[in-house]
């Protein structure tokens, strides 16, 4: 195979996760006639355009010139890694506005090992651009050398929404660094709320359990809303009764999820 023929193979490749070649040929600032050039190996570019086209995809020039895995393997798996990464991060970043608007909101979570309690969080929504986004705070405000305060979170992340479900997906910036879901949808009640059921770290490692989010009194600011933020007590007047009763029904709802899972891969083990 002729270097031209390398040449337009290697890059092809690259250009089959890009949106279109148009996109390509205006984020190089290429020409679309030339550019169509070295797609048929009728010609190379030249130093400039090159480094362009490297730029662009965040790979060397022997990447492009090698004849893929047989002259630099460990440069063409660097190669795709890179452009995975390029197009993972132009699909969240394709992303339209949720139906959740910007603001400081609570998210009131039950205990598993503690019936008795509730713990809240703080969480601020964003917009940026078409994005949403947010930051979630826990366990700022516990006392220190408490139990709680072991589990500290700020985590940031992307809210998608899909078939009438939002998806909160972070990454707390504390500790271990560990990921984080929460996956809600619009409760029918007389205040604008939020119920479903997260997976976050607790004491055994990684739970699931049920979550309702409401919005915070338009009054707090982030500081007051991060210092409201700890752990209380089921009776507490300071969690609403509505919310209690709400993250009661998304608990008896996770419940029967996991029932019914349970069952179906019972009946799947019997067949």
């Amino acid at each position: 195979m002729s270097l031209r023929e390398t040449f337009a193979a290697n890059l092809s490749q690259l250009c089959r996760n890009e949106k279109s070649i148009a996109f390509v040929c205006r984020a190089t600032k290429i020409n679309r006639q030339q550019f169509s050039r070295y797609l048929s190996g009728d010609a190379l570019p030249n130093q400039r355009n090159l480094e362009k086209i490297c730029r662009h995809f965040n790979i060397d020039e022997q990447s492009l010139f090698g004849e893929g895995r047989k002259t630099s393997r460990k440069a063409d798996n660097e190669a795709w890694s890179h452009t995975d990464v390029r197009a993972a991060l132009k699909l969240v970043h394709s992303e339209g506005p949720t139906s959740i608007e910007p603001g400081i909101y609570f998210a009131h979570y039950a205990v598993p090992w503690e019936k008795d309690s509730v713990m809240r969080s703080t969480i601020v929504v964003r917009r940026d651009g078409n994005l949403t986004t947010f930051r979630r705070f826990t366990g700022l405000s516990e006392r220190r050398g408490s139990w709680w305060s072991h589990y500290t979170g700020d985590h940031k992340g992307i809210i998608l929404e899909r078939r009438h479900w939002i998806y909160l997906i972070g990454l707390n910036s504390r500790g271990n660094r560990e990921p984080s879901l929460i996956a809600l949808r619009w409760l029918t009640n007389t205040q604008p709320m939020l119920g479903g059921h997260a997976m976050v770290m607790g004491p055994p490692g990684p739970i699931v359990t049920a979550v309702v989010v409401s919005l915070g009194d338009p009054k707090f600011n982030l500081r007051s809303a991060i210092k409201d933020s700890h752990v209380y007590s089921v009776g507490d007047p300071r969690i609403q009764p509505v919310v209690i009763d709400a993250l009661d029904e998304q608990g008896r709802s996770l419940m029967a999820r996991s029932q019914y899972l349970d069952l179906s891969v019972r009946e799947f083990d019997a067949d």
